[in-house]
C-alpha cells in the first residue's frame, strides 16, 4: 500500500509527506483509484495515517519502503543497530497497519 501511495503521490504532483523527514495481512480497500480526484483523496488519507505515527516510525518506513534502503543501510542512516532496526521496522508496520485499519483504507479478510 505504501508503494501505491508513493506512485499516487507522484502522479498528483505531491512528494510523499514522509520523504520530507531527514504489513500485517489484509486487503487494500476496494475503493478504486480511477480519477485524479480519487488519487488525491487516497494520498491525503494515507498521509493522515502516516502523520499519526511517531517521527521515528515515519523515518523508518520512508527509508526502507519508499526510498528502498535495506534495513542495514537504514539503520546506519538513523544511527541504530541492525537488530534494533529490524524490531522497530516491524513495530512501525504494525502501527501503520492499525492506522490504516482504523481509517478503513485496509480491510481484513473475514
Amino acid at each position: 500500500m505504501l508503494r501505491r501511495y508513493l506512485y499516487a503521490s507522484m502522479q498528483v504532483g505531491r512528494a510523499p509527506s514522509v520523504l520530507s523527514d531527514p504489513v500485517a495481512r489484509g486487503w487494500v480497500s476496494s475503493r478504486p483509484v480511477r480519477t485524479f480526484e480519487d488519487a488525491v483523496i487516497f494520498v491525503l488519507d494515507v498521509e493522515r495515517c502516516l502523520d499519526k505515527l511517531p517521527a521515528l516510525d515515519r523515518q523508518i518506513l520512508s527509508r526502507v519502503v519508499l526510498q528502498e534502503y535495506t534495513q542495514v543501510e537504514a539503520a546506519a542512516l538513523l544511527g541504530m543497530s541492525t537488530r534494533a532496526m529490524s524490531y522497530k521496522f516491524l513495530q512501525a508496520l504494525d502501527r501503520l497497519t492499525a492506522q490504516l485499519l482504523q481509517s478503513r483504507l485496509l480491510i481484513l479478510p473475514h
